[in-house]
């Protein structure tokens, strides 16, 4: 594989509950070079963010987890992995499909349909970090989703076409070790533009609400810790936290 960083082991596990945990417990117990992939072909407990679960139907996408030791990063900088991630994803799916956007914080749509999902899990020690694990779910070949997440859509649903799980894991990883490479290499302002540029909504007026109002506004970036930046038609721009703002129309 032509990765500077990510992919160049990759550990293939049958059935796991969660590659985010399995990773995690890797980490904990023995010594696991950076950019190794956990790829599970059954994923049973996938996990999103704040105990929300992956659905993944067996052997039909990329459900995965990359550790890395990104200590060159101050921890107020966290957010920056998180863009590098996306990016990369970003990237490989635009070699496929149209209208490809972030949706903040890390959530990967396709028009208005959620095709990616990402957690981070860091780890820090003394007052650095000393490892992330980073859990990718994709949806690659998937036809039917029976849970009840609203919108989820995968490659397969968007092009008629089936993919070959092992090519596109190369790609996509080949993507978002560019960016962390780039990140390694201080190329900050240059990601901080194109996760700006990326953004699901970005500049177009929507309806949102906090825990204060509803209210019209638009998305014009994000902050340097990774909030959510809204400006108000009033010209007010508010500043979100992950599950401090929702989107409504």
């Amino acid at each position: 594989m032509k990765t500077s960083v990510i992919g160049r082991t990759v550990v293939l596990l049958e059935r796991v509950a969660s590659t985010n945990n399995y990773a995690t417990s890797q980490v904990r117990e023995n010594e696991v070079e950076e950019g190794t992939v956990f790829l599970a072909v059954n994923q049973t407990s996938g996990r999103g963010q704040q105990s929300n679960r992956w659905e993944s139907e067996d052997g039909k996408n990329l459900t995965f987890s990359i550790v890395l030791h990104p200590d060159f990063l101050e921890i107020k900088d966290q957010f920056l992995l998180s863009k590098a991630v996306c990016l990369g994803i970003d990237a490989f799916l635009r070699k496929y499909v149209d209208q490809v956007s972030i949706k903040w914080p890390n959530d990967i749509y396709v028009g208005n349909k959620k095709i990616c999902g990402i957690l981070i899990e860091n780890a820090i020690m003394n007052g650095r970090f000393s490892s992330s694990v980073v859990g990718i779910g994709l949806n690659i070949n998937q036809a039917t989703f029976v849970s009840d997440a609203p919108n989820p859509v995968s490659l397969f649903q968007l092009t008629g076409q089936t993919f070959d799980l092992k090519a596109v894991l190369q790609e996509l990883l080949e993507q978002i070790d560019r960016y962390y490479c780039q990140l390694i290499d201080g190329n900050v302002g240059e990601i901080n533009r194109l996760f700006e540029a990326k953004l699901f909504r970005l500049n177009s007026w929507h309806t949102f609400r906090d825990e204060n109002h509803e209210y019209r506004g638009r998305i014009i970036g994000v902050n340097e810790i990774g909030q959510l930046k809204v400006e108000e038609e009033s010209g007010l721009v508010n500043e979100y936290h992950f599950k401090e703002v929702s989107y409504l129309i």
